[in-house]
């Protein structure tokens, strides 16, 4: 492998790494979003 190719597989890891880490915190904030949704439905 030449070195753009371990360029290009280190760029690739990195992108999919942050991918999973903005996707969990995507999880992380819909789920506070739709609880408290279902804490406003109760209330009225």
């Amino acid at each position: 492998m030449n070195g753009w190719d371990v360029f290009t597989w280190i760029s690739s890891a990195a992108l999919a790494g942050s991918a999973i880490v903005i996707f969990g915190y995507f999880l992380r904030d819909a789920g506070k979003i739709l609880n408290q949704e279902d804490d406003d439905r109760d209330e009225d």
